[in-house]
């Protein structure tokens, strides 16, 4: 018998339409995107319950005991330069408008000062393309929220740990470790130099913003490693403070600390604190 082919009704193909046009990547429609972080070790992977030798300017040996960070403009870009920022979920607990909190410890082992919870991801839609090769994000907090108060603000810029004060607003970055000589060794990023009030606004000597542009990314298949042995590359862990040009083991932002330049490199700030335009080996694509 004969089976006659008639063409599909016009409704039909409408309806199908969307969906193959979805299928195909092409950026008619939005798609879920997860970009991953990977807190690594050299090839290792960072844990609260491991110790890692052989690190820093004297090869000394470090335990974790908190690791947070906050990002913010996330953005995948395609193979021919097009920018599409991540529409970031609103969860109310990790992500708010474009700002997301990464968590890296999970509260056990070393880092049993910390919460259970943790977060290695910014999850958010952008136009499905299926040709993104690059990523770029900032390390810190708009300008106009890095001074809000942290006990009263919403999530995520209320998290235990993460704000100074009125004037020093908030860390960016929250990084201890235990070395063989320091109980606690810091990495504190944030603004520096900050004056003014609550009521007439801050101004900061430098607000220690960095951009990090990476290459060779697709969020479908790579992770943004962060490598505690490439940042701690250039630094002495071992070294003992003389509270007199040294007060804090480790890095606080203040552009006077001498132990603050090796670190800033690393994140993609100059030592002065200005943007850099090429991001170093801690932050990196695998």
């Amino acid at each position: 018998m004969k089976v006659l082919k008639r063409p599909l009704p016009a409704l039909l193909l409408l309806s199908v339409l969307p969906f193959l046009q979805a299928c195909g990547g092409d950026g008619s429609s939005e798609k879920k995107f997860s970009v991953r972080f990977s807190p690594q070790v050299g090839a290792q992977s960072l844990r609260c319950d491991a110790s890692y030798p052989d690190i820093g300017k004297t090869g000394t040996t470090i335990e974790l005991l908190e690791f947070k960070m906050y990002v913010r403009d996330v953005t995948l870009v395609r193979a021919n330069g097009e920018k599409h920022p991540l529409k970031l979920d609103q969860d109310g607990t990790w992500q708010r408008d474009a700002i997301a909190l990464l968590d890296f410890e999970d509260g056990t082992g070393t880092c049993d000062t910390g919460s259970p919870e943790t977060r290695l991801e910014v999850v958010g839609r952008a136009p499905d393309f299926n040709d993104y090769t690059g990523l770029e994000f900032k390390v810190g907090l708009p300008e106009e929220m890095n001074h809000l108060d942290g006990a009263t603000a919403p999530a995520p810029l209320n998290a235990p740990g993460m704000w100074w004060s009125w004037k020093g607003g908030y860390k960016f970055v929250r990084l201890e470790v235990h070395t063989t000589r320091n109980a606690t060794w810091f990495f504190h990023l944030g603004a520096s130099g900050c004056t003014g009030s609550t009521a007439e606004g801050y101004t900061c000597a430098a607000t220690n913003q960095s951009t990090v542009s990476l290459s060779g990314f697709n969020p479908e298949d790579n992770q943004v490693v962060l490598d505690l042995a490439a940042l701690y590359a250039d630094s002495d862990l071992d070294h003992l403070v003389d509270y007199k040009t040294d007060t804090i083991a480790g890095c606080m932002s203040s552009l006077s600390d001498p132990e603050c330049a090796a670190l800033f490199s690393q994140v993609g700030l100059t030592a002065e604190g200005a943007p850099q335009a090429v991001p170093a080996s801690f932050i990196r694509v695998r």
